[in-house]
């Protein structure tokens, strides 16, 4: 089973997130895509910004106070990555960055605005990558995927899971995703949780056995690869890809059991 890494807002570990800075350095340490965060400025412009969900507060990210919806995208290309030199991207720097690679692109959503999600839809067929593309959000937004796939059936998706007592392949057959996520932050809880009903392998091999892509993150530690791997987890989300790299070697040949 080949391991892919997922470069987190590009890689967030390595360089700026969400700039064309670390989607360049996700691609030369080597990751097999990236991912960007949308949300729309005032004009409706495709900005990549990560924000609170339906939240226009950017100053987390740029360290400007004036709200997203209140600013054009004039405006907002003139700001930088805060602590950075790195100037807001576009979604068509992303995407066109894709199709210049040949780099799998994954795009979240930050708003439930029919209007943005149009836009993603428009500029990727603007782009022609359409092969390259793929929406995700959390499962608990699952409508925003329904309604990907009502726009362009061919666009491919991806739910993030929370919650280890899902039942994954009918929620994912559900709402016919191509990928399921196990997310968690700092503490996985899945493995917790696996420790007790050892549910996880069974259900990981019945969304592969149905042609579901299987990943898991955010990967931080040697321990989350150990675990992944040992569940046939297929992909990692990663914010240092040279550093998970080096974990998998240490895993590679070394007897595992599952749990």
């Amino acid at each position: 089973m080949k391991i892919q890494l997922f470069a987190h807002r590009g890689g967030m570990g390595r360089a700026p997130e969400n700039t064309l800075a670390s989607f360049n350095q996700a691609l030369t340490d080597g990751a097999d895509a990236f991912e960007c965060d949308v949300c729309l400025t005032q004009d409706n412009e495709p900005a990549l910004i990560h924000v609170d969900f339906n939240r226009n507060d950017i100053s987390k990210a740029t360290g400007c106070t004036t709200p997203l919806n209140n600013m054009d995208w004039k405006e907002v290309q003139n700001l930088k990555v805060l602590n950075t030199n790195e100037p807001v991207a576009h979604l068509d720097d992303a995407l066109r960055f894709a199709r210049e690679n040949q780099m799998r692109c994954f795009i979240e959503p930050k708003s439930d605005s029919p209007e943005l999600l149009l836009i993603i839809i428009e500029r990727i067929h603007h782009f022609d990558v359409l092969h390259l593309a793929n929406i995700l959000t959390f499962y608990l937004r699952k409508q925003i995927l329904m309604d990907v796939k009502h726009l362009e059936q061919r666009l491919q998706t991806s739910a993030i899971f929370l919650n280890p007592m899902t039942n994954f392949l009918k929620a994912a057959t559900t709402i016919d995703v191509n990928r399921v996520i196990f997310g968690w932050s700092k503490v996985n809880h899945f493995k917790l949780y696996n420790t007790i009903t050892h549910s996880i392998p069974r259900q990981v091999d019945e969304l592969r056995a149905n042609g579901f892509a299987v990943d898991a993150g955010f990967i931080l530690r040697h321990t989350d690869v150990a675990w992944s791997i040992k569940n046939s987890i297929e992909g990692l989300w990663v914010d240092d890809v040279p550093f998970i790299k080096r974990s998998i070697e240490r895993m590679k040949n070394k007897p595992v059991s599952k749990d």
